[in-house]
């Protein structure tokens, strides 16, 4: 993690940004989505073939795959879009809530969702803090 975020604040950002990146908030989104990404995918491999957990694992999987792909554009920031940033932010937020509502509901039968939804949790709060500091910073 700290290796990250010196190689972070050594990168330069995008000019087209037009705002200034809270780098610290940024480091944190970036770390939960990656705990998140590898507590969906283990997620959705234990309960793809579970009976009855079908929606589960593909929620997980797709929230694997969202967490990823946020994460690998944090990590870009000197070509960063502005506004395609602040729709992946969101796209993440959203697919954590709907992951997180999916696995709370089998969390007492089952650990591993329990700590999906948990790392859900955690990644969605990381990226609404993020994304409330782009856009006011933007105001």
């Amino acid at each position: 993690m700290e290796t990250t975020t010196k190689l972070m604040k050594s990168m330069a950002m995008s000019k087209d940004m037009g705002m200034a990146m809270d780098m610290a908030a940024m480091q944190e989104a970036i770390d939960a989505c990656s705990t998140c990404m590898q507590a969906c995918t283990m997620c959705s491999d234990a309960m793809g073939g579970t009976d009855g957990m079908a929606v589960c694992a593909s929620r997980c999987a797709m929230c694997a795959d969202v967490c990823m792909t946020t994460m690998r554009m944090l990590m870009r920031p000197a070509g960063m879009e502005r506004m395609a940033m602040i729709a992946m932010l969101e796209a993440c937020i959203a697919m954590c809530a709907a992951c997180m509502e999916e696995c709370r509901m089998h969390a007492e039968m089952s650990a591993t969702c329990a700590m999906c939804a948990d790392a859900c949790e955690a990644c969605d709060a990381a990226c609404s803090r993020l994304l409330a500091s782009m856009t006011a910073d933007a105001a």
